[in-house]
């Protein structure tokens, strides 16, 4: 059903492609360049998204979870203190997506207990990408946080290095995530894990924020 799906959805990119050339061809000039290009570019971006999506569905369904101490996977009857801490270390802009997330990616969807309390979580998502060498699966960190009563208690490395190990027995090939460029003890603590500068980009941590992307190779 799923690889039916994938080849539903770029016949119809493509096809979709192939109608905007042919009536740009007949219209002649009454389009410029730049909204063509800019047309192009955009179904260009729907394409790789809805591929990414399916293929990461394709990818939760056989992925392999691991037993993990004091780590788990979310359920419901853990939002309500997920999201608090969410809301009190980052913000509440995106609680949709962490209560989206925690049903559609629940499997990489990790949390981290002490004494039987939510310490922290951390939610990534799946971004397999095409290259010339075939799918390369990746994933990203979506949302990372402790709680303040846990922090500097070797939580957050403990749920990052036992959850991106299983990233690695699932073949994942690089773990990425973006972090603000003035959170210096995250950077050191993401460094120390084996995470590397990439770039310095804005916009993608919040408004008028600038951040980093950083990435872990793991094969």
């Amino acid at each position: 059903m799923e690889q039916k799906r994938v080849s539903v959805i770029i016949t119809a990119v493509i096809k979709n492609t192939e109608n905007y050339i042919n009536g740009f061809s007949i219209k002649g000039d009454s389009m410029g360049l730049t909204q063509v290009s800019t047309r192009l570019v955009s179904y260009f971006e729907i394409f790789m998204k809805l591929l990414r999506d399916t293929f990461g569905s394709l990818l939760l369904k056989k992925w392999i979870s691991t037993e993990k101490e004091n780590i788990e996977r979310v359920d419901e009857t853990m939002l309500p203190e997920i999201l608090r801490i969410q809301a009190e270390g980052l913000d509440d802009k995106n609680q949709e997506n962490l209560i989206k997330y925690s049903k559609k990616l629940k499997n990489i969807f990790y949390v981290i207990k002490n004494q039987d309390k939510i310490a922290g979580y951390c939610v990534y998502y799946l971004k397999p990408e095409l290259s010339f060498k075939g799918l390369v699966k990746k994933s990203v960190i979506y949302s990372i946080a402790i709680d303040k009563k846990f922090q500097k208690m070797g939580c957050g490395r403990k749920l990052l290095e036992e959850s991106i190990e299983e990233m690695r027995l699932n073949g994942i090939s690089s773990v990425l995530l973006y972090v603000n460029v003035n959170n210096t003890p995250a950077i050191k603590l993401y460094e120390k894990i084996g995470f590397q500068i990439i770039i310095k980009i804005a916009s993608v941590c919040g408004q008028e924020e600038t951040c980093y992307t950083m990435e872990l190779k793991l094969a």
